[in-house]
């Protein structure tokens, strides 16, 4: 209760934004207070590469870091770099779970000429990110269906506290919290590149809570296209499966350490930072410093 009457009483201080804007280009506030300070409305998000891409801040956490501390400080900065530099060689780029678009537009702002579509089911989340694109020129092929093994359709588990963290698996966080559920269509990768949807795929991100490794369970053709994936990985057992999947078709494993950088792995497995890289012998230059 005493949290929400605060962001009630800050929602309602006036100019924030214009408060707030040479704070932000100085860059002297440290992020445990910026991470506080979240101003509504559209937003120029300034890319270490020279672009930029516009983005509606609705005060979520993760709009605010971007807002303040831009790619280079903000949001899963060394995921987000590593992403960067494989759009600059992809021209298919698939973005599954793609919430507000943040790698979606990351991707347009690196290779704007790139065929990037985005998967996203959750009908909040969508009108976000119908926005964001828009807010872009639409330049990103946008899908309100999930990703699975087979077409056909699939309960939703929409969290509502966070619907950032709606899932096909019911209670992926095992937090217990309320949830909304309803169907939504399913569509396999597989499925996409016949019927020619999907031209190709060289480079794509899944981070669909706990679903992952069906969705890779729908791409059997991967085999033909390894293209480079970032991929969040919640538990062990969800590593081994893609393990299983992509076994001998050459990639190499990296967990994605937002403090370290790139850590080469053995296996796929839970850590403290949950995104991973695989990657083929052909990406590997362009991850190099």
């Amino acid at each position: 209760m005493k949290n929400s009457l605060l962001r009630v009483l800050y929602s309602a201080i006036p100019a924030k934004r214009w408060l707030f804007e040479p704070l932000r280009r100085s860059q002297l506030l440290p992020k445990s207070i910026y991470r506080h300070l979240f101003v509504n409305g559209s937003m120029r998000i300034r890319v270490d590469t020279g672009q930029h891409f516009y983005m509606q801040n609705n005060g979520h956490y993760i709009e605010t870091l971007l807002y303040w501390g831009g790619i280079e400080k903000g949001w899963e900065r060394v995921s987000a770099s590593v992403w960067m530099a494989l759009c600059s060689q992809s021209n298919y780029i698939l973005d599954v779970g793609a919430n507000t678009g943040i790698y979606s537009l990351l991707a347009y702002a690196v290779k704007p000429r790139a065929d990037i579509c985005a998967f996203e089911p959750v009908p909040g989340v969508l009108l976000q990110l119908q926005l964001n694109n828009a807010l872009n020129g639409d330049p990103i092929r946008l899908f309100p269906i999930a990703l699975g093994p087979a077409d056909g359709e699939a309960t939703l588990y929409d969290n509502l506290d966070n619907h950032y963290e709606a899932s096909l698996v019911a209670d992926p966080h095992g937090k217990q919290r309320p949830q909304n559920e309803y169907k939504v269509a399913v569509r396999s990768i597989d499925s996409l590149l016949t019927d020619g949807t999907l031209s190709g795929i060289d480079l794509m991100k899944v981070d669909v809570e706990k679903f992952e490794a069906q969705v890779l369970a729908g791409f059997k053709a991967l085999e033909r296209y390894k293209p480079a994936i970032l991929i969040e990985i919640l538990d062990d057992s969800i590593g081994r499966d893609i393990e299983q999947m992509i076994k001998g078709l050459g990639y190499h494993y990296f967990n994605i350490d937002e403090e370290r950088g790139l850590q080469p792995v053995a296996y796929l497995g839970k850590s403290h930072s949950y995104n991973f890289l695989l990657a083929q012998d052909r990406h590997l230059p362009a991850l190099k410093p």
